[in-house]
């Protein structure tokens, strides 16, 4: 059997066979080819292999019958044979025949489509501040370009914003336009981060925690706490146990502290923050350093027009009372003697715990000068002093500082009648007085002036007694009478009824200053210093004289006398 017979499913080709065979491969070959590459598409995303990597391209083997180039620029770091990555399709063929790849393209629409799902998902992006841009910044996203706001960088102001650039954040994207445009926020992604570790904050924090926070921002009021997620208030009542006038003097901004949570609002999202609360409140130990009668030394927080605020220690202050300054000192205000800042030692007269109120006294730390006033300044002794203050009805002297005594015009002059001190008395005149009276408790001293001489009253109605003639000079003419001279500065008065035994309308018509005149003593009175004189009494005992002198000599001759004759004396001896 030959070849053939031996082996029948080998047919027995000639040569036209072979070369139509070959013919059909080639078309297979055509067709499969055509149908490989129509399932490709440009601008569709691929992923590809690397299989080879030069200085200056990476070739992609994508399944296609050649291989594609793209240019290492596109690439952050060298890639590695055999690395897997996504590709675009940008041209199926270049002129060498080539597939036109590009990583960067397909890394863009990777960003996009990520960027989009961030977007619907609300999800935060990573970005780069680049650049300062009018109305705000540049970001880069993943290599794509984005706006964000100045007003949507921070919750606080944004000082310097070249100091941002090159700062890596977190944002939120707030919108993406028909353009393509993105509009970041990182204040969004701030805010929602906050609102969660707030929640947070509130779930695991208590009242009466103590926790720590930095101190924001100082007001007059108090102070606002970071506490990382939320801020707290410190109010100035809670700084210290004491008065704070000034949170400054107790808190620094950015000073790290200690605080106790003192009550928490989860509704309102507001937190109440205690520094005092973490020290021993001092009046639970006041009892135990401080009673009534006891000196301490203390600071002047505050003048006011009715004292002064002592505190002893932190947290325990007390009032002076503008009464309690000195014990001869008329103060006005407790400047005069105080500032604030001044260390000053005090009495603590009076305190009540449950009130936290002190009263102190300055004085009282001092002797009192008025204890023993009496023994400096017996009754009836003399002193010098010196006129402080004239009045209508007397001059304050000075004795020593502080020690003022009273001189009342009545106590000027035995014998002047003096209506006004200031006709007697100039003020920073020294006197030489006597003590008179000395009240203590008011705290008060009668000064004598007319005292340092002897009263000439005191005598005066033994050389004068009732009915004795005395002869003066006319010192004042009113209309209801006229004052004499009789001894010294001792004046009498004649009355107008007293005048003459015929009628006067007016004493100016008959009587002179200067003119002298005899008459009689009607009455001295001691206590009120005046002495009655009467002429018209003198005319009617000398007429008696007269007639009893006609009685017993019947010679002698008698007539009548008259004001005249009494006034000028030619008819009476002497």
């Amino acid at each position: 059997m030959d070849r053939e017979s031996e082996n029948p499913k080998i047919p027995n080709l000639n040569e036209e066979d072979l070369d139509k065979s070959k013919n059909d491969a080639e078309e297979a070959f055509k067709e499969e080819f055509i149908k490989d590459l129509s399932s490709f598409v440009e601008g569709e995303l691929i992923e590809g292999t690397v299989v080879a990597v030069t200085m200056d391209s990476v070739f992609i083997d994508i399944g296609y019958k050649s291989e594609g180039e793209i240019s290492i620029s596109e690439f952050d770091g060298k890639p590695e044979i055999n690395d897997k990555l996504n590709v675009m399709l940008m041209r199926k063929e270049n002129r060498d025949g080539r597939l036109v790849l590009s990583k960067q393209k397909a890394d863009e629409i990777k960003t996009w489509d990520n960027i989009r799902d961030s977007f619907k998902e609300e999800k935060p992006v990573d970005g780069k501040i680049t650049e300062v841009i009018k109305g705000g910044f540049s970001v880069d996203i993943e290599g794509l370009k984005a706006f964000l706001p100045i007003s949507q960088l921070s919750n606080r102001r944004v000082e310097d914003a070249q100091c941002y650039i090159g700062t890596e954040l977190l944002f939120k994207i707030d919108k993406i336009n028909g353009k393509n445009n993105i509009v970041l926020s990182h204040k969004k992604y701030l805010d929602e981060l906050n609102a969660r570790k707030t929640e947070e904050y509130f779930k695991t924090k208590k009242e009466g925690d103590v926790v720590e926070g930095v101190i924001k921002d100082i007001v007059n009021y108090g102070a606002f706490v970071n506490l990382g997620s939320i801020d707290g208030l410190l109010h100035v009542n809670d700084m210290s146990w004491g008065k704070v006038s000034n949170p400054n003097k107790y808190v620094a901004k950015d000073e790290k502290l200690r605080l106790k949570i003192l009550s928490m609002n989860k509704e309102n999202k507001k937190i109440s923050l205690g520094l005092k609360q973490l020290s021993p409140d001092p009046w639970e130990s006041f009892e135990d350093k401080y009673a009534k009668g006891m000196k301490s030394k203390g600071t002047v927080t505050k003048l006011t027009n009715f004292g002064a605020f002592i505190e002893l220690e932190d947290g325990i202050e007390g009032l002076l009372h503008i009464s309690e300054l000195s014990w001869t000192k008329r103060i006005n205000h407790p400047k005069e003697l105080l500032k604030v800042g001044d260390i000053v030692e005090v009495m603590l007269l009076d305190f009540d715990k449950n009130k936290r109120t002190i009263s102190l006294g300055l004085k009282q730390v001092f002797p009192n000068p008025w204890d023993d006033i009496d023994v400096r300044y017996p009754v009836g002794s003399k002193t010098r002093a010196t006129v402080s203050k004239v009045t209508k009805y007397g001059a304050f002297v000075e004795m020593e500082e502080g020690i003022d005594g009273f001189i009342h015009v009545s106590d000027i002059s035995w014998t002047k009648q003096v209506k006004t001190a200031s006709d007697i008395f100039k003020k920073d005149k020294v006197l030489v007085v006597v003590i008179l009276s000395i009240d203590k408790e008011a705290r008060k001293i009668q000064i004598g002036l007319k005292q340092l001489t002897e009263n000439p009253w005191e005598n005066l109605f033994l050389k004068y007694p009732k009915g004795s003639v005395v002869s003066g000079i006319i010192t004042s003419v009113t209309d209801f009478g006229v004052f004499v001279k009789v001894e010294k500065e001792i004046e009498g008065l004649i009355h107008i009824s007293k005048l003459s035994n015929e009628k006067i309308e007016d004493p100016k018509d008959h009587f002179k200053v200067g003119n002298k005149v005899k008459a009689t003593v009607l009455n001295i009175d001691k206590e009120k210093q005046k002495i009655t004189l009467s002429i018209k009494d003198f005319i009617n005992r000398l007429e008696e004289k007269e007639m009893q002198k006609y009685l017993e000599d019947d010679t002698a001759k008698t007539g009548s006398i008259t004001l005249g004759d009494i006034i000028d004396l030619s008819k009476i001896g002497k």
